[in-house]
């Protein structure tokens, strides 16, 4: 029976925005820059906004200057803002499988696993209010270390303060769920943001109620 659920926020809670929008597009247009490049640019620099070693706004800019960007190019950190409320969207399926949790198995322990950048954690926080859904925040931003990794989940066992034994990770990348069996965890594939709550009861063995599957935020 598991104790702890670690569900990811990119692709479960929320969209993957600089995967599955125009957001790249769009920031490279603005600062002429190829978004082809600008993407390898990213992905090459992506763990030091996730692991809290560098502000994702300087990220960017610097991965812009490398994709093409004018030297000494200038981001307007309002406008990034908002180009990234812009292109984020809300699953309602997860935060009501995370309230039907809440209401049929109170004991659980509710672990945020996500790689992400701190401020881009804060800016969908301040919209909907995700992290105060959650016992304990364990965000690559927050434990120094990004997930898939060993050394991510012995983090994450820390900051929860108890084993993973009886943890199940919840994740759409079918590549990290790979490495997390690998070390030893369960696991659900996210497939579908909106059929989790459902997921979920079942995982957790409680029958899902009409408010357990009615999608909310």
């Amino acid at each position: 029976m598991a104790d702890t659920i670690l569900m990811d926020a990119g692709g479960v809670l929320f969209n993957n925005v600089t995967e599955e929008t125009d957001f790249l597009d769009r920031l490279a247009a603005r600062h002429g820059a190829d978004t082809q490049r600008l993407r390898g640019e990213i992905d090459a620099r992506d763990a030091a906004y996730e692991t809290g070693r560098a502000h994702v706004h300087d990220v960017l800019r610097d991965a812009l200057a490398a994709a093409g960007a004018p030297a000494g190019v200038a981001v307007d950190a309002r406008w990034l803002d908002d180009l990234y409320r812009d292109c984020l969207a809300v699953h309602p399926g997860a935060f009501t499988a995370i309230d039907g949790i809440r209401r049929h198995r109170p004991d659980i322990l509710l672990v945020l696993t996500n790689n992400e950048a701190a401020h881009w954690d804060r800016v969908k926080d301040d919209r909907y209010g995700h992290l105060g859904r959650f016992d304990v925040i364990a965000s690559s931003w927050q434990v120094g270390e990004v997930k898939p990794t060993g050394e991510f989940f012995e983090a994450v066992a820390r900051r929860c303060g108890r084993p993973l034994d009886d943890a199940v990770l919840l994740d759409d990348n079918p590549d990290v769920l790979a490495e997390a069996r690998h070390h030893g965890l369960r696991t659900l594939h996210v497939e579908s943001p909106a059929t989790l709550p459902e997921a979920v009861a079942r995982l957790l063995d409680f029958p899902a109620t009409a408010a357990d599957t009615k999608g909310r935020t």
